[in-house]
């Protein structure tokens, strides 16, 4: 397979080639009627040289004949390469490591992040990132566009998320990120295993190890009551902060809590301990946080705005995104905090 990007130039260099060399022949007043008159056309053009005309969703690739990838297909795609990923916001370089980890470097500013990747029992290709789209993991089916060397990503609902193309090796020199210790997930790790066969010989895709059976919650117990251990009623709290919007936390013991997407909307927690919670798009819209402890919790697009975050403290957080328009900050911690994109908050 030829593995060669198909993204070699830059939107500006194309635009420069498209425009500016036939001024150098166009007499002065033919000049200003070719800028006022071409400029916007000529943009919209190279953009649509650029994009290649990409199918905007998998219905409309399936019909101009695009190909799904299986799941050893997409590892074998992936897996110590790179790929150029492009989108309408978004262009960057990511290398895909043997053992799961991601190193990325943006073409726009720059910015580099890490994360990891995996394939799922659904033949989808899963990417996290550290920062960018704020830690989620996401899934995508894969796409070979008929005839070409490009690759198509598509999100659940069939829209276009991305376009591919990919390089042999770590082509752009991205500093590698070595995982440590980290179990393997989904599929990858069992086609990992499989390098030392014949590819030519699709591999046996094996289900995804089955997810150990939870233990069950513990039954509602009054914390006043005989008989409840510190522990059940700590799974307790933590379990009724999910969904308890306005309620009485003070001084809760929430370390390590699940509170993804959890409505907290004016809760009292004033004097709770979060360390390390897990409140990524967390709304905590004029909650009372007043004194608490939220040492490396992971925040990413919480909503903070006109919260109480006197005295608090967020040494280590990612608050990346999060938005505390309107909050009470007064001698609050914020040392060691990842801050980009937040709202509200003076850097």
């Amino acid at each position: 397979m030829n593995l060669t990007s198909a993204f070699t130039s830059r939107p500006e260099e194309a635009l420069k080639s498209s425009y500016t060399k036939p001024l150098r022949h166009c007499p002065l007043h033919r000049r200003k009627i070719l800028n006022k008159k071409t400029f916007i056309p000529l943009i919209i053009l190279a953009l649509l040289v650029l994009s290649g005309c990409a199918a905007s969703s998998l219905s409309t690739a399936e019909n101009k004949g695009a190909t799904p990838l299986n799941a050893e297909e997409i590892f074998n795609l992936v897996s110590n390469n790179t790929l150029h990923m492009v989108a309408s916001d978004f262009d960057a370089f990511v290398f895909c490591a043997q053992d799961g980890t991601l190193s990325a470097r943006s073409m726009i500013n720059n910015v580099k992040d890490n994360g990891g990747w995996d394939i799922n029992s659904d033949n989808k290709l899963c990417l996290k990132f550290s920062v960018w789209y704020y830690g989620d993991m996401n899934c995508f089916s894969v796409y070979q566009e008929a005839g070409k060397d490009r690759y198509l990503l598509f999100t659940n609902n069939g829209a276009l998320a991305f376009t591919i193309a990919v390089s042999e090796g770590n082509s752009q020199g991205i500093k590698i990120i070595t995982k440590k210790g980290k179990e393997k997930t989904f599929l990858r790790s069992n086609l990992e295993r499989d390098q030392g066969t014949n590819r030519s010989h699709p591999a046996p895709v094996a289900a995804p190890a089955s997810a150990p059976t939870p233990a069950p919650a513990p039954d509602p117990v009054a914390t006043s009551g005989p008989g409840a251990s510190s522990e059940e009623i700590s799974q307790t709290v933590k379990s009724m902060a999910k969904d308890c919007p306005g309620c009485n936390l003070r001084e809760a013991d929430l370390r390590k809590a699940d509170l993804v997407g959890a409505n907290l909307k004016g809760a009292d927690l004033s004097g709770a301990d979060l360390s390390r919670a897990n409140l990524r798009r967390a709304n905590l819209e004029g909650a009372d946080l007043s004194g608490a402890t939220l040492l490396s919790a992971n925040m990413p697009g919480a909503n903070l705005k006109d919260a109480d975050l006197r005295g608090a403290d967020f040494t280590g957080a990612n608050l990346i995104h999060a938005d505390f328009t309107d909050a009470k900050m007064d001698n609050t911690v914020l040392e060691n905090t990842l801050r980009e994109g937040t709202k509200g908050l003076k850097q």
